[in-house]
C-alpha cells in the first residue's frame, strides 16, 4: 500500500474503498454515549445546561460537516471512517480552495468542549455533592470519550487510512507515540 503525503487537491486513491457499517457505527457510538454521558452528568447541576451541551454538541458535529468535511479527501465517498464525508456531501458543496490539513486545524477546536465542559461539572459536582451515580457517570465519561474514542481512532478507523499524513488527528497521535 502506498502512504500518501500532502494532499492538497482533495483527490486519494481511496474514493473506491467502502468502510462497512460495523466500523462506521464502532466509530459513532462511542462518541454518542460520551455525549450522552456529558449530559447526564451536567444535568445533576442544571437541567437547562445540560440542554445547552447537547444543542452544542449538535451545533459541533454540523459544524464539523460544514467546516471541515467539505475539503476532506474523503468527502462524497464512502471511504470515511464516520460516514460523515456522505452526509455532508448530501448537504454541502465541496470546497477546494484549501487544504485539508489546514482547515482541520483550525476547526477542531469547535468539538473541544464536548470533552471538556462534562470534565469540569464533574469534578465540580464530585466536590461539592458527591454521590455514586455522579463517579459512575464521571468513570464512564473518562473511560469512553479518553480512552475508548482515541483508541477506537487509532487502532480502527485511522489506521489504514490512505490519508492518515496529511491529517493532523493522526499527526498527532503519530507524535505522542
Amino acid at each position: 500500500m502506498t502512504e500518501i503525503t500532502n494532499i492538497d487537491n482533495n483527490t486519494a486513491p481511496c474514493h473506491t474503498r467502502k468502510i462497512p457499517l460495523w466500523l462506521v457505527l464502532l466509530d459513532n457510538i462511542p462518541t454518542l454515549l460520551m455525549l450522552v454521558l456529558g449530559f447526564l452528568i451536567i444535568k445533576q447541576l442544571t437541567l437547562t445546561g445540560a440542554i445547552f451541551y447537547g444543542v452544542y454538541a449538535a451545533i459541533s458535529i454540523i459544524w464539523f460537516w460544514v467546516f471541515i468535511c467539505p475539503y476532506c479527501h474523503h468527502y462524497d465517498t464512502y471511504a470515511c471512517p464516520c460516514g460523515y464525508g456522505m452526509i455532508s456531501s448530501r448537504l454541502f458543496k465541496r470546497k477546494e480552495d484549501k487544504s485539508f490539513s489546514k482547515v482541520f486545524r483550525h476547526n477542531i477546536a469547535i468539538q473541544y468542549p464536548n470533552w471538556f465542559i462534562p470534565v469540569g461539572f464533574a469534578v465540580y459536582l464530585m466536590i461539592t455533592s458527591y454521590s455514586v451515580v455522579i463517579l459512575v457517570l464521571t468513570v464512564s465519561f473518562v473511560i469512553t470519550g479518553f480512552i475508548i474514542i482515541p483508541t477506537i481512532s487509532k487502532l480502527v478507523g485511522c489506521k489504514n487510512c490512505e490519508i492518515k499524513a496529511d491529517c493532523p488527528w493522526m499527526a498527532n497521535r503519530r507524535k505522542a507515540a
